[in-house]
């Protein structure tokens, strides 16, 4: 049985966001890539692209609850930085499992975390209303193989 499978880029971009009409065609957030396998929806990375991809999903789902799984390659920051501004984790309603991979000296969830504690962010984890689910994960997905 086939499903159907649809890739969409929400950012494409290193270290930092590179906004401007250069960046047009191919966007100019940091890394962030939708995946939907029928009704399934992957999220590879929550770099700058993640905030366009929320308001996206905010407008599609509407009042209806989203359910997605988000795929951490690494914890560098071009990887996580657009998370604290992903809409949908703020809403109850909704459920995220988030994956990555063990951290350097510290786990994956502490650190993504961290990202978000008041000395970096005024609002903290913790405050986003949706169901949170962190895994880490051994294997070949982690970063670096």
């Amino acid at each position: 049985m086939s499903a159907d499978w649809k890739v969409r880029f929400w950012g494409v971009r290193g270290s930092i966001p590179t906004p401007g009409p250069e960046t047009v065609r191919y966007g100019g957030n940091t890394s962030c890539v939708e995946v939907r396998v029928a009704e399934q929806i992957l999220i590879l990375d929550a770099g700058t692209g993640i905030r366009p991809l929320g308001l996206s999903l905010m407008g599609e789902f509407k009042d209806k609850a989203i359910d997605a799984h988000l795929f951490i390659g690494h914890t560098h920051w071009d990887h996580i930085q657009g998370f604290p501004f992903f809409v949908p984790a703020y809403i109850p309603r909704n459920s995220f499992h988030i994956y990555s991979s063990h951290g350097v000296a510290r786990s994956f969830e502490k650190i993504f975390r961290e990202q978000m504690s008041q000395n970096y962010f005024p609002i903290e984890t913790g405050d986003m209303a949706a169901r949170l689910e962190f895994t880490q994960v051994n294997g070949p997905f982690a970063a670096g193989a």
